[in-house]
């Protein structure tokens, strides 16, 4: 199995200061500008469709668009591995990846390729990979494995950077949103905590 894209950056960066990317190396493995690749549906007209950037004005998305990057992965290529240095947010264009925790038992080997616990499906429209934009040297908490045939948009930080001293409130607009949907699922995830707390209370109560 190919290594993924973040652990070969960090492989050939050893000396390159942790919150920069190359970008140079960064095109050598996806396509710049996808907003001019020939597709039934424009890459604004896909954006639209994803619930994170829904507030965006469609100059927002065309904008957005054009500093993207694309890239097509063959079954079973991974996009990351489990606590490489996220640099990357991402985009399922078509096909479907599977996320998976390395270290445990698998209980689908077929999914997770003998690698861990498979833990669920993203399909087209979904995104991943979020933390990369709000965090410095954020670690990924899981690997994500095309199942088949993939395409996917990425944003990396030098886009980021870039964007933000030409259009400062597209950015800001898209850390506003990706910061409200991390809350939620924190938020999410408390909730269910407390849920399984009170139920082992409750059977322990009953085991006394």
């Amino acid at each position: 199995m190919s290594e993924s894209y973040e652990s070969e950056k960090g492989k050939n960066s050893a000396n390159f200061e942790s919150d920069r990317v190359n970008i140079s190396l960064v095109k050598y493995f996806w396509q710049a500008n996808p907003f001019t690749s020939s597709k039934t549906d424009t890459v604004p007209k896909f954006l639209r469709k994803i619930d994170v950037l829904k507030n965006f004005s469609e100059n927002e998305l065309r904008i957005l668009a054009n500093s993207m990057h694309f890239r097509k992965f063959s079954e079973k290529e991974v996009v990351f591995r489990q606590n490489d240095v996220g640099i990357g947010f991402y985009f399922i264009y078509s096909g479907r990846v599977d996320v998976i925790i390395e270290g445990q038992k698998s209980e689908d080997q077929e999914a997770a390729e003998n690698l861990g616990t498979y833990l669920l499906s993203l399909n087209r429209f979904a995104y991943f990979g979020e933390l990369a934009l709000l965090q410095e040297n954020s670690l990924r908490n899981a690997t994500v494995i095309a199942r088949e045939p993939t395409e996917l948009l990425g944003i990396f930080k030098p886009d980021i950077e870039e964007l933000i001293q030409t259009n400062p409130n597209v950015v800001a607009k898209l850390l506003q949103s990706i910061s409200l949907i991390v809350s939620q699922r924190l938020t999410s995830m408390t909730r269910e905590i407390r849920e399984l707390k009170y139920r082992i209370s409750e059977l322990e109560k009953i085991n006394q």
